[in-house]
């Protein structure tokens, strides 16, 4: 087992991710893949103290998880993916990662995004690329917490 869900959550780390999504999924790694937030050693270290005992967590950019998912690097861990917009998960998959589901969390309605759940906006690009997504037979749902009925994502 390797990925049990990716999450795009503008928020990417935050105090729902580990009390409550990494109880519920049983994750032993949070992979952060964005490649702005990679590069950046202060918002590393904030993430990397809010991890719960006994977990890892990887701030990488999208090349490095590919590299690091193909080679076996995790295939003993359950990692919960977690990026900031779809676009991220269309290269991990077509990088060759197996995305088994993808949970739409926290996306927030600015920059022209259009609201579709009281957590969820979204904008032309990201329907598109989740459209893509869904294209690849990958299921999109929402939910914001584990313990909400999973919604189908029909868009």
């Amino acid at each position: 087992m390797t990925v049990v869900l990716a999450r795009i959550d503008q928020r990417l780390v935050h105090g729902l991710i580990v009390n409550q999504w990494a109880q519920s999924l049983k994750v032993k790694r949070f992979m952060v893949v964005d490649d702005e937030i990679s590069k950046n050693e202060d918002i590393k270290a904030s993430m990397r103290m809010s991890k719960p005992a006994g977990t890892g967590m990887s701030i990488i950019d999208t090349n490095k998880a590919i590299t690091n998912f193909n080679s076996g690097k995790y295939d003993a861990q359950r990692v919960f993916v977690l990026v900031k917009e779809p676009e991220t998960l269309i290269k991990l998959i077509e990088g060759g990662v197996d995305i088994p589901k993808v949970d739409l969390g926290i996306m927030f309605n600015e920059d022209g995004r259009e609201p579709i759940t009281k957590f969820v906006a979204l904008n032309d690009k990201e329907r598109t690329d989740l459209k893509i997504i869904k294209d690849k037979n990958v299921p999109i749902v929402v939910q914001y917490v584990p313990t909400d009925t999973e919604e189908p994502y029909n868009a």
